[in-house]
């Protein structure tokens, strides 16, 4: 009996100990936090939300913008050279490189509005993202706000940054050619520009801050 005895309590420190070390439960730590998350460590990089309180409040704030910012561009004298057609585009320069290079953007006519609210304009990539053709050629649907490349067919959303819809479709022979010669590029975001259109009927883009700007005559 004294033995059988003796046998368990043996079993039992060995169950107990590893190599002479109690086995003492591990226990979990909280993931660390990063700092920097979602700024990469950079002051003044972190990023910002849409702004909040409706259409009132952000209309508000391009307003203030438009008039204390000086990356706000005049393209055009007069929205009528943009033509009054939904889908109409026009090609001008905004911003230039540090190398002297002018930008060459699409300006592109949305959906008719009511009388008295501001008329519906977007600034996007002078050429495709994904094949280079130019977006003067491209098919706007403006009751679903997309923008379709005439030679690869890529579709992206005139709202929110440009977002890839339908990627190289390769829907047809000219497409499809693209497809081969351009899908190993993968999906790319529509660049594209605030615009807004003054009581003047002047047209404006508004260019990444510290952009160089053209010159172009006083608004």
């Amino acid at each position: 009996m004294l033995a059988t005895l003796l046998l368990a309590l043996v079993a039992t420190a060995a169950g107990l100990h590893v190599g002479g070390i109690a086995a003492v439960p591990t226990p979990r730590h909280s993931t660390p936090c990063m700092k920097g998350k979602g700024t990469r460590g950079m002051p003044g990089k972190a990023m910002k939300g849409p702004p909040t309180g409706g259409t009132g409040v952000k209309q508000r704030l391009q307003k203030k913008d438009f008039e204390q910012r000086k990356e706000w561009q005049l393209v055009l004298e007069d929205q009528s050279e943009l033509g009054e057609q939904v889908g109409a585009t026009k090609a001008v320069s905004a911003g230039v490189t540090p190398q002297g290079q002018e930008y060459i953007w699409c300006l592109v006519r949305g959906k008719k509005v009511p009388e008295g609210e501001d008329p519906e304009v977007f600034a996007v990539d002078g050429s495709c993202r994904i094949c280079q053709f130019p977006m003067l050629k491209a098919e706007v649907d403006a009751e679903v706000n997309t923008i379709t490349c005439g030679c690869c067919g890529t579709k992206w959303s005139l709202r929110g940054r440009g977002e890839v819809i339908d990627f190289l479709p390769g829907s047809n022979p000219v497409q499809w050619v693209a497809k081969k010669a351009n899908e190993a590029k993968g999906p790319k975001e529509l660049g594209m520009l605030p615009t807004r259109v003054s009581k003047a009927n002047r047209v404006y883009l508004r260019l990444p801050d510290g952009t160089l700007l053209n010159n172009v005559p006083e608004a």
